[in-house]
């Protein structure tokens, strides 16, 4: 018979089964060789995997950017704080990118060690910045009816559905409202009245209001709706009472997902619709306050003294140089005057003294002037009895004598500081996306040279068009940067940039990689295959090393830049693809076309807008520059800090001819940084001296590829004709061992027996 403390252990592991499973977070746990050992029900969800799937994997199939050595780094960073954030990109089963950050936690168990991995999602992070900036950029400066049929315009493209409604309650007992814009299919209709009782509306207009949201079924529950899947809807409320005014609706075809930070920008546009139908009915209460006060001061003013003293509304009687004659309680209560102080009070005293508020005021008394009414000037001021800020919307009527003016205004300074804290949100979220682009963009790209900057005013050219880019330039020179930064410069910037190195994939695997294949259309094809240029529709396609592609497939490649289209291997059906190629080398392709080893016409298509990066030793005088960054990049990672890199160590990096670039620079950093036993950077004698020292640098003048090959059979020497591994030739250059082995059979090296 089982007892009650095995009775509360089950209890709880049911409890923490439950719990993992039902985590918003996906949960994988790892051992020290990345293999998944276990995984809950949302990392499932996220990458598309079947649970055995997963506990079959390894993270290196999860994560593109992962490889043994790097996760060894990491497990002993990750064994000594116990405790890792990094955000990274997982491929899920479908073969698509997703942005993750993955929190790792050590623990040890049975004397293992093993990571526990929460992975959140971030790519629904860019949502609300998206939401928020169109939104806010199509309404801003808008008011009245020009606000609401703006906003549904724009809430339609920015939520991807088919209708948006604003409407506001026509009766107390909000049973019925009517529509102040509706938009459907991009286009503005007719406004309406309907009874909400059969609709969701209904939900959203009982008691205080409340958000309601429904995924997919909504014409399902509700007949009225026929037609709409999906819907979204906040209340729209009143700042000063909190009753429901109308509310802001979204009506879509498709299915939708729910995305709780739409929901609160939805809030915030329903805060400024609730302003914008206040201010209006205010207008309208003042106009027809003022039409009949002033049927009534004709009258008689002493007879309806209390009416102009009691008004909601504030009025202030004053000479043309703005001396109060006499002001109502409202007006006192807005400016913060007492009685005793109005006939001592000129107006002008208290306006806000900034130059465009001034001229405002300065204008509206010479209209006053003139006898022309000024109607809703709107004027900043201090309040009188604390100093604080307060906005009012102003009108005023000259009396026909021309000594003195009639003003009437409102206290919109609740709607003012609103305006103000969307404005600072929206210019905040503008800046937080410009430092992301351009962090993303050119981080790694360090120059003072006039040359380069050169190169990056024609990266900007170029980019905000489709034109095809064609990067020239020697091994090691940012090639790829350049590339990226071209990327998220344009217009494609929120589609995917997609990279073939054609120097490194088998030729006869890289017609497949870039077009595809169907399941069964060569020996090995167990599964179809969706090709680079498919998974760059939309985006743009980054072919690294165009020189080294195949001959053959060069009239493919030729034939998906001109007409944008292309066949899968084992499918005759032609794909239609929308994509912007930018292509680089650093061979020279008019040299490969003598040699009939490229086509002549595929060159001229890729060499719509070339760009030269400059090799290091044109630009020396970035050195030191990068010699900073990467000291800095690798200080965390060799757990060595350098405080001094002496003139010594810079003259002799200088001095030197880099045939491999800023790739061969960073290397040398590196292993200085490893070499160094103090905090002073020391550059050794494995770096080949400017003169005298290197074969690279003999004073001959030489062809780039006999510069290279000289160079890499230098490095081969010194490491006894290694290739790969972690004191290889490979690692030293700072290639890719495919990578070197391509150029080495390309060059023709090998060494000699």
């Amino acid at each position: 018979m089982r007892t009650q403390i095995n009775l509360d252990i089950e209890k709880d592991l049911v409890l923490s089964h439950f719990s993992l499973n039902n985590l918003h977070e996906g949960v994988f746990w790892i051992n020290a060789k990345g293999n998944i050992l276990n995984v809950n029900e949302m990392a499932c969800q996220l990458t598309g995997y079947e649970k055995e799937e997963l506990n079959a994997s390894t993270v290196f199939d999860l994560d593109p950017s992962e490889n043994v050595n790097k996760f060894k780094r990491s497990w002993k960073i990750l064994q000594k704080e116990k405790k890792q954030i990094v955000d990274t990109s997982y491929r899920h089963k479908n073969g698509t990118l997703f942005d993750v950050e993955i929190s790792r936690n050590l623990t040890r168990y049975n004397g293992e060690e093993y990571a526990c991995c929460i992975a959140r999602d971030l790519s629904h992070r860019k949502i609300e910045d998206e939401l928020l900036m169109t939104i806010s950029k199509a309404t801003s400066g808008l008011v009245g009816q020009d606000f609401f049929e703006a906003l549904t315009k724009y809430v339609t493209i920015a939520l991807k559905v088919k209708t948006c409604i604003v409407t506001e309650c026509t009766d107390i007992t909000k049973t019925c409202v009517r529509t102040l814009a509706y938009t459907t299919n991009g286009k503005l209709t007719e406004n309406f009245e309907y009874v909400v009782e059969g609709t969701p509306c209904k939900t959203v207009m009982q008691g205080k209001g409340e958000d309601v949201f429904i995924g997919t079924g909504c014409d399902r529950t509700y007949s009225k709706e026929a037609g709409y899947d999906s819907y979204i809807a906040v209340p729209i409320c009143s700042s000063l009472s909190g009753d429901v005014l109308g509310h802001i609706a979204a009506l879509g075809v498709e299915p939708m997902v729910k995305e709780e930070k739409q929901i609160s920008i939805l809030r915030i546009f329903a805060a400024r619709a609730g302003a914008e139908i206040e201010r209006i009915k205010a207008e309208e209460k003042l106009r027809l306050a003022n039409i009949e006060l002033e049927n009534l001061l004709k009258q008689s003013d002493q007879r309806y003294r209390d009416l102009f003293e009691e008004a909601p509304i504030a009025y202030v009687n004053e000479r043309l140089d703005s001396k109060f004659i006499n002001a109502n309680k409202a007006a006192l209560r807005i400016l913060g005057v007492r009685p005793d102080e109005v006939t001592d009070l000129y107006g002008k005293t208290l306006t806000a003294d900034n130059p465009e508020n001034q001229l405002r005021v300065q204008k509206a008394f010479e209209s006053i002037g003139r006898g022309a009414n000024t109607e809703g000037v709107i004027i900043e001021l201090r309040r009188k009895d604390n100093g604080k800020p307060a906005w009012i919307q102003w009108w005023s009527n000259p009396d026909c004598s021309g000594e003195y003016t009639r003003t009437m205004f409102i206290d919109i300074t609740a709607q003012v500081l609103m305006e103000q804290e969307q404005a600072e949100l929206q210019a905040q979220n503008m800046y937080l996306r410009e430092e992301i682009k351009l962090n993303h963009n050119f981080e790694e790209i360090i120059s003072k040279s006039k040359s380069f900057h050169k190169v990056l005013q024609q990266l900007e050219q170029v980019a905000s068009t489709d034109s095809t880019v064609l990067i020239l330039g020697e091994s090691g020179t940012g090639k790829e940067l350049l590339a990226r930064a071209v990327h998220n410069l344009s217009n494609r910037s929120r589609r995917p940039l997609i990279k073939v190195n054609c120097a490194t994939l088998p030729a006869n695997l890289i017609e497949s990689e870039l077009f595809g294949h169907e399941k069964g259309a060569f020996t090995g094809a167990v599964e179809k295959k969706t090709g680079r240029f498919e998974l760059a529709d939309g985006g743009t396609i980054f072919l690294d090393e165009i020189g080294d592609l195949p001959v053959d497939l060069q009239a493919k490649l030729l034939r998906v830049l001109q007409e944008g289209e292309f066949e899968r291997l084992g499918n005759s059906r032609t794909l239609k693809v929308n994509v912007r190629v930018i292509a680089a080398t650093n061979r020279k392709l008019e040299e490969a076309i003598e040699k009939n080893e490229f086509r002549e016409d595929l060159y001229y298509r890729l060499n719509v807008f070339p760009i030269y990066s400059p090799p290091l030793r044109d630009r020396k005088e970035d050195i030191p520059l990068l010699v900073n960054h990467f000291c800095k990049k690798y200080e965390a990672k060799i757990g060595r800090k350098i405080n001094k890199i002496p003139k010594a160590a810079l003259d002799k990096l200088t001095n030197y001819h880099w045939p491999g670039n800023i790739r061969e620079l960073e290397n040398i950093i590196e292993r200085a940084l490893i070499l160094s036993p103090t905090d002073v950077l020391e550059i050794g004698d494995w770096i080949p001296k400017s003169t005298g020292g290197s074969k690279v640098n003999t004073g001959k003048s030489l062809k780039m590829d006999d510069m290279e090959k000289e160079h890499i059979v230098s490095i081969l020497e010194q490491t006894n004709w290694k290739v790969s591994g972690e004191n290889g030739a490979a690692k030293s250059l700072g290639l890719n061992p495919t990578t070197l082995e391509a150029r080495m059979k390309k060059l023709g090296i090998s060494r000699k027996k």
